[in-house]
């Protein structure tokens, strides 16, 4: 009889040593599913940082461009025609549809009637 309620005790240990395992393992999922998903989040926004430091960086350098005078100076013969004292502007005629063109011995375009 004595056995018998030894290992009956025994068994009452054993499960509410296993029942208290069982516990701290449940109270550990919560904090453990958020770690990870923190962590999730903290690689997506290294990878979005890396990205948005990439395009400063290539904004800067657009910024540096944009602002020089080399660039200056192209807006300003492309878009406004400016020129520089001395410089010759050769304008290249087109030849429209119906009117007849040639050049003639000096390279010149003649317009013939």
């Amino acid at each position: 009889m004595k056995r018998a309620k030894a290992r009956s005790n025994r068994k009452k240990k054993m499960l509410l040593i296993g029942a208290g395992i069982g516990l701290l393992a449940l109270a550990a999922v919560p904090p453990y599913l958020q770690h990870r998903e923190l962590a999730q989040e903290a690689d997506r926004l290294s990878a979005d940082l890396e990205q948005v430091r990439t395009e400063h960086g290539q904004m800067q350098k657009e910024k540096e461009w944009l602002s020089s005078d080399a660039y200056v100076e192209q807006v300003a013969r492309q878009q406004l025609g400016l020129v520089r004292p001395g410089e010759v502007i050769v304008v290249r005629a087109k030849q429209s549809n119906g009117v007849p063109m040639k050049k003639d011995a000096n390279g010149n375009i003649q317009i013939r009637d």
